[in-house]
């Protein structure tokens, strides 16, 4: 550096030098600045591409579940899928002028009101789900959702998954592949197909556009997805000896059930009776098959056993044809299994009186009466006042016909059916006691058999004058001939046991053992020398006859009743209007006997009291 009269001078050159590495700090310092500008803007494109792929890959997720929900809700899976009308319908090709499909135009074919109606809630809870996340396409919303459950109830969809694929996403449209797997109805394995979804961004969210191939990618506007019959022949209902049910009228009528619609044991076993496989077909709106998608192997239904006897049957069915009243019903059942042995109605035709019937229980009841009291301490040497008649809580009893005999122990009142006996009987038990005898044996409201059918039930009593009503089998006490034959069935055998047609009782309730003798005993003295000892008995009966007053009158008119056992049969008879049991009921019981140990039966009007 040259020396100068102030000192040394700084160079020139080196104050250049200082001004280009100035200059290259900011050059560098802009380009560092424009590359992380770069980087943010390529990661937050990357971040907003990734949101968007989220967002169109849940849609297509939303949709699926919805699918799913009206797949496996509010169809029916139990109407015969072959050859039926249903095979008009078609996927719609849009608009509102649409053909109802069978999902359109009810499901549930032979169900009660109250179960359609549910089922109608749930269709409408997948229908509403579907349609949240749906926009028109190439069909309108409204026609996606008859395609779907069209496809539901066509081919019987008992179940049914959906699983979503990876997107593929183009600005705002995208596509989705699926897999569907849909379990069908009496086919021995899933129909599985591929699919694909394809979504739309409509500024407020993705959905999915409304197409036929959505549903399935065969379908087209025209065309449905349909089942066709197996060549194998229906399994039969059976009797407990092999023969088959159609051969009685009445059984085949309020038991056996139809096919279309199904009803009855037809019903309850249709997956079990009828034939397996067919085909899943695509047909046009003329019902003609176009393609096939899957085919199934094609075998016979199975034939299913009950515990019915024809021979039990044909002899319930000729003594209720004697009954002095022309409305009657009578079960029999076997006292060793609980299984119904016979279930005859009088006419053979219209309601099911021996299983729906609901009837106050009348004097029958006092079977359940009687085993509250031995349970708490009564014999059968309980004295027990029988006078003509008894207040209650302001409410006067009386016996049937003005009758009285005054002291007299528990076995004569049984076998007398001492109203007013049996009402102060009820008087000296615990509060709770005659419910409890009656959940023993059953009286709990519940339905006992797989079809429609109608049990006991003892609401508890309100106050005394409705305990003492219920204590004789009134008040609100209902019960089916069903029911009271497996009353006297668990006399017999020492445990109630529900009613059964095939299988195993589903509960059962032992007797108290120390109930069982002197109860057994109080059943014959009715026979031998109670109520119905004027109506000649086949063998060593034990019973109850009953008289159930069902409406106000003076007097007021009644039910007659008579249930009993001989042997492993225990049996109930309801005559309607029937007056008293010992008079009407009793005489068919008898005849009923005579019948099944192969002897003539009377002709009506005939018989003892």
């Amino acid at each position: 550096m040259p020396l100068t009269p102030s000192g040394f001078t700084a160079s020139t050159s080196r104050r250049r030098g200082r001004g280009r590495r100035r200059a290259i700090i900011a050059a560098v310092v802009v380009v560092v600045l424009a590359a992380a500008s770069g980087v943010g803007y390529v990661l937050k494109n990357r971040s907003d591409e990734r949101a968007a792929d989220h967002r169109a890959q849940a849609a297509a997720a939303a949709y699926l579940v919805a699918w799913r929900t009206l797949t496996t809700t509010g169809g029916t899976a139990t109407r015969t899928p072959a050859g039926s009308a249903s095979a008009a319908g078609a996927v719609p090709g849009g608009g509102s002028g649409a053909a109802a499909s069978p999902a359109a135009a009810g499901a549930g074919a032979g169900a009660g009101a109250s179960g359609s109606a549910a089922a109608g809630n749930r269709d409408g809870a997948g229908r509403a789900a579907v349609s949240a996340v749906t926009v028109p396409g190439s069909i309108d919303v409204a026609a996606l959702l008859t395609a779907m459950a069209d496809v539901r109830d066509r081919l019987l969809v008992t179940g049914a998954t959906y699983t979503a694929g990876s997107i593929d996403r183009n600005g705002t449209t995208a596509t989705a592949p699926y897999l569907a797997r849909l379990d069908l109805s009496g086919l021995p394995a899933p129909l599985e197909y591929a699919g694909v979804l394809n979504l739309v961004d409509t500024g407020r969210g993705w959905k999915v556009r409304a197409e036929p191939a959505s549903v399935h990618p065969a379908l087209r506007p025209g065309l449905h997805l349909d089942r066709t019959a197996s060549t194998g022949h229906r399994g039969d209902l059976l009797a407990a000896d092999g023969q088959p049910l159609r051969d009685s009228g009445d059984l085949a009528s309020n038991l056996v059930g139809r096919t279309d619609p199904l009803s009855g044991l037809q019903r309850v076993y249709d997956d079990r009776l009828r034939a397996q496989g067919g085909a899943v077909v695509v047909r046009d709106a003329r019902g003609t098959t176009v393609q096939t998608l899957h085919t199934y192997p094609m075998t016979d239904g199975e034939s299913v056993r009950t515990t019915l006897d024809l021979r039990v049957q044909q002899a319930a069915e000729t003594a209720l044809a004697t009954a002095a009243r022309p409305t009657a019903a009578m079960v029999a059942v076997d006292t060793r299994t609980g299984g119904v042995l016979a279930l005859a109605n009088h006419p053979p035709s219209g309601a099911s009186r021996a299983v729906r019937g609901k009837y106050p229980p009348g004097s029958t009841f006092k079977i359940v009466t009687a085993t509250a009291a031995l349970m708490n301490g009564k014999s059968a040497n309980t004295p027990l006042d029988c006078t003509q008649t008894v207040s209650v809580g302001g409410r006067t009893f009386q016996n049937s016909e003005s009758e009285q005999f005054g002291p007299i122990p528990l076995r004569t009142a049984f076998a007398k059916s001492c109203n007013t006996a049996f009402i102060r009987l009820e008087e000296s038990l615990p509060s709770d006691a005659l419910e409890k005898a009656a959940a023993l044996y059953g009286f709990d409201g519940r339905a006992p058999l797989d079809i429609a059918s109608v049990g006991g039930s003892f609401p508890t009593p309100r106050d005394s004058v409705e305990s003492a009503s219920a204590s004789i089998g009134q008040a609100r006490i209902e019960a089916s001939p069903l029911q009271m034959a497996s009353v006297a069935a668990a006399v017999a055998s020492g445990t109630w046991r529900q009613p059964f047609v095939t299988g195993q009782p589903a509960r059962s309730n032992a007797i108290p053992p120390a109930v069982l003798p002197p109860l057994r005993d109080f059943m014959r003295a009715v026979v031998t020398e109670g109520t119905a000892a004027s109506v000649p008995m086949p063998g060593e009966v034990h019973g109850k006859t009953g008289t159930a007053e069902y409406a106000d009158g003076d007097p007021p008119p009644t039910h007659a009743w008579f249930v009993g056992y001989r042997g492993d049969v225990a049996f109930a008879v309801v005559v309607e209007d029937g007056g008293f049991g010992a008079e009407t009921a009793a005489p068919v019981a008898a005849r009923f006997l005579t019948a099944l140990d192969g002897g003539a039966v009377a002709a009506p009007g005939s018989g003892g009291r």
